[in-house]
């Protein structure tokens, strides 16, 4: 089976997609400072869930799923994605940089007999492809990457009051610094920023955060996207925060490679 380095471009929306307590309503405006230490309190956490919408450049997705904090973080996650006039589901499975993905768009690709499931290295793809899945990476609603954006904070507005999947919460609106942000950061994360300070040709960037009055982050919204492609906006509401959990690669027995494919294995 030899599959044409075009596919990836078909799969580029789901790559983007792949890849997160209460309190009462203070309202008291919050520093830079407060802002990168909630954004790290909610990172220290062992798991969160994240309910996400992406829109822009004909694509518009919706999903959940659960997320692992840490150093090498990881995901499980179905959306629903609109592209094009097109309409079908993505089910994903994350390993820091690997991906799992599973949908009905797939079968168009070929997929070997009891085959489901489609495995993307993203670095080796990058590297051996020269293709710039890393600022797709970047624009996917990981709240690991999400969160680490806010590392950078800068001017803070305060815009109101609003509650969040039942929590009140203070809105703000922070002007980030992407490069001092991915210093902070580490791992996949860190990658991930660089590859949105590449793409964004500016080294700063407004993103709205909402805090509760526990310094929990529970929704974040900014614009990302890919070197020459319009940006897409992002959001993602966080909650039901607790200890890690459990992510399992789906087995080998129903996984295709798909480096391997493009060489023809």
């Amino acid at each position: 089976m030899r599959w044409p380095g075009g596919a990836v471009v078909m799969l580029a929306p789901a790559v983007v997609l792949a890849g997160c307590g209460g309190g009462g309503g203070g309202g008291k405006s919050l520093s830079p400072g407060q802002i990168e230490s909630a954004a790290q309190k909610t990172s220290s956490v062992g798991s969160l869930k994240a309910n996400f919408t992406i829109s822009g450049a004909g694509l518009r997705s919706s999903g959940s799923g659960v997320f692992n904090n840490g150093q090498d973080t990881s995901g499980r996650l179905t959306m629903t994605v609109d592209s094009n006039g097109r309409r079908f589901t993505v089910d994903t499975v994350s390993a820091g940089n690997v991906l799992y993905m599973r949908s009905t768009a797939l079968s168009q690709l070929g997929l070997p007999k009891g085959k489901q499931w489609l495995k993307l290295d993203l670095g080796q793809l990058a590297r051996q492809r020269g293709i710039d899945l890393g600022g797709l990476q970047s624009t996917s609603p990981n709240p690991a990457s999400a969160l680490a954006y806010l590392l950078g904070s800068g001017k803070v507005q305060k815009l109101g009051n609003d509650a969040v999947q039942g929590v009140d919460t203070t809105h703000y609106k922070v002007t980030v610094d992407l490069g001092r942000a991915a210093t902070e950061a580490s791992g996949s994360v860190r990658q991930s920023l660089r590859s949105a300070l590449k793409a964004s040709g500016s080294a700063r960037q407004p993103v709205e955060v909402w805090v509760d009055d526990n310094g929990y982050v529970r929704k974040v919204a900014y614009k990302a996207g890919t070197s020459g492609a319009p940006a897409s906006t992002i959001t993602m509401e966080l909650h039901d925060f607790g200890p890690h959990v459990t992510i399992t690669p789906p087995p080998s027995s129903s996984v295709v490679d798909f480096m391997n494919a493009l060489q023809g294995g």
